[in-house]
């Protein structure tokens, strides 16, 4: 039996990762990332079972670095403040980088047999629950330090969070204008209130 190499894992799922955000899960063929990779078909069931085992794993790695860049913010010395705007322009990037990433990971998904979305369900609801969890140490941390008002954390932390992914599906389907991060923290933190 052949011998299973890390980074030849690590190369297939970065080439499924593009191909699935460029062309969907339904147009990308398993031909289409070993090509991609410069491996053989066989190569790729070597490390995944099937297409959806891939999907799920390319979906994986795509949270599994936004869980690592978070991470390393939450750890940054420098204040909540500039924390959250660290990890709102750092998301930006990250998911500007595969232009069309936000289609095929929610978009398409309805399309999806039972058995693909709950393999899918089972890796997104945890990776979300811990970037939730992140954000929302953060946010109390600025709260303690009064840098922020009293609000519930938690409930910050998603809204925060729901506000980037909306922010994508909106740019995806209603405009081609480049994605403003500070604009948006802006919103989230002086909300729609005049100042006084």
């Amino acid at each position: 039996m052949r011998q299973k190499e890390p980074k030849t894992r690590e190369k297939i799922l970065k080439n499924a990762l593009r191909l699935f955000a460029a062309k969907g899960f339904f147009r990308t063929t398993v031909e289409d990332i070993a090509l991609a990779t410069g491996v053989a078909k066989g190569t790729v069931y070597l490390y995944f079972r099937d297409k959806q085992d891939l999907y799920a794993a390319a979906i994986d790695e795509h949270f599994n670095r936004a869980l690592n860049m978070l991470s390393e913010v939450a750890a940054a010395s420098c204040t909540p403040g500039e924390k959250m705007n660290r990890i709102a322009g750092e998301l930006v990037n990250h998911v500007t980088r595969l232009k069309t990433t936000y289609m095929p990971f929610t978009y398409e998904s309805v399309n999806l047999t039972g058995m693909t979305l709950k393999k899918i369900h089972s890796v997104i609801v945890p990776k979300l629950l811990q970037m939730t969890e992140i954000v929302s140490r953060i946010i109390s941390d600025g709260i303690e330090q009064n840098e922020f008002r009293k609000v519930n954390p938690r409930l910050a932390a998603f809204h925060f969070l729901g506000m980037i992914r909306t922010m994508f599906f909106n740019h995806y389907h209603l405009t081609h204008e480049p994605i403003e991060a500070e604009g948006m923290l802006e919103l989230f933190f002086e909300g729609l209130n005049k100042r006084r």
